[in-house]
């Protein structure tokens, strides 16, 4: 039995299509008919010009069909010519040398017309791939320019809704601040218009992770005016919870973005006082190695869902078991946010129960004066 290599060596000839099934059978027939017709013409003609009708058949045959009917042709029209056309008729010797010419010159029309075919064809298939190739480039760049400016409208139109809410939520803030303290709606109304705002923050800073936008502006902070940046604006909902910070005490100054570090914490803390049951423990862990800073924000919910520990960055994303509310946006631009200062963000069940989000920062130290 051959081995692979040994197949390998010697591949399998190209079977014959049926087109050239045809043509083998077409360049016989007209073999036949031109040497009918010639048989009949050849007291007024002689054999020479017979010779040249084969020639111009095969010159013609050649320009439209493939290599192997064009040489069958030719060496069928050579051995007919040499055989009824050629003193001494019927047999295949040639006494002139004339007429041994004329014979080869059959084989090397036939040769010359097929390898110029196969050339020929060759460059059109060439080409006709290029112009194909071409299109299907010009498609994709349409496609691509179409996406970019369905983008950029979305965006457009994202960003403008947002600012104008804006106005109406201060005006409502502001209401709210000349409310009777007593009031029985005043307690829900700021609820409503906190996550209102959180929602309109969310998406203007959606707008600007995704058209890279971002800047980041390092400079000489402490961890725990950064983490106090974080807390503040989810006081209410961390209220309802036991906020445990370790590691902060003997950690030096760090060069850093401390608005968006601030921001990144912040919706990572929301998402955790939102799985977490009211009167657990919300843990944040500090620490720093190798100039990398990390966080660990651990709740005692129940945990990620199996396998969706990338899923849940992305946008609008939000888990079967969700509570109601949130837009899906604060994981997918706390991780935009942390690769834009050049850090990363994941996310994992924690061995004991819980979630937990683990970041990476690079960060510059320098002692505490």
């Amino acid at each position: 039995m051959p081995d692979s290599e040994s197949s390998s060596a010697h591949p399998s000839p190209t079977p014959v299509s049926l087109a050239e099934v045809g043509q083998y059978s077409c360049g016989l027939t007209l073999v036949f008919v031109l040497a009918s017709t010639c048989w009949v013409l050849l007291p007024y003609t002689g054999d020479l010009f017979v010779a040249l009708v084969f020639l111009m058949a095969i010159v013609l045959a050649g320009t439209w069909w493939n290599r192997g009917p064009v040489l069958l042709m030719a060496v069928v029209s050579a051995l007919v010519w040499d055989y009824f056309f050629i003193p001494p008729q019927f047999t295949l010797h040639i006494d002139k040398p004339q007429d041994m010419v004329m014979f080869s010159l059959f084989f090397i029309v036939a040769l010359s017309m097929g390898h110029l075919i196969t050339r020929l064809r060759a460059r059109e298939a060439t080409l006709a791939q290029h112009h194909q190739e071409r299109e299907h480039l010009l498609e994709l760049k349409h496609r691509a320019e179409l996406l970019a400016e369905s983008e950029r409208l979305y965006r457009t139109l994202l960003d403008s809704v947002a600012h104008e809410l804006k106005t109406p939520i201060a005006i409502i803030r502001t209401a709210l601040d000349g409310l009777e303290q007593g009031n029985p709606y005043a307690q829900e109304i700021e609820t409503a218009n906190r996550r209102l705002q959180r929602i309109v923050e969310s998406f203007l800073e959606m707008t600007r992770v995704e058209s890279e936008a971002l800047e980041p502006q390092p400079d000489w902070c402490e961890i725990g005016d950064v983490l106090h940046t974080a807390t503040t604006p989810i006081k209410h909902e961390l209220a309802a919870h036991k906020l445990r910070i370790t590691g902060t005490e003997e950690m030096p100054l760090l060069r850093l973005d401390s608005r968006l570090l601030a921001q990144v914490l912040g919706n990572v803390l929301h998402n955790a006082t939102r799985y977490a049951p009211a009167g657990s423990e919300i843990e944040i862990q500090t620490s720093l190695a190798d100039g990398t800073l990390e966080l660990r924000v651990r709740d005692h919910g129940p945990g990620l869902p199996l396998g969706a520990e990338d899923q849940l960055f992305e946008k609008f994303y939000r888990a079967p078991d969700s509570p109601a509310g949130g837009t899906g946006l604060g994981l997918a631009i706390a991780r935009g946010l942390m690769r834009a200062m050049k850090g990363d963000i994941e996310a994992r069940t924690h061995p004991e129960g819980g979630a937990e989000f683990v970041l990476h920062l690079p960060a510059k130290t320098r002692s505490a004066a």
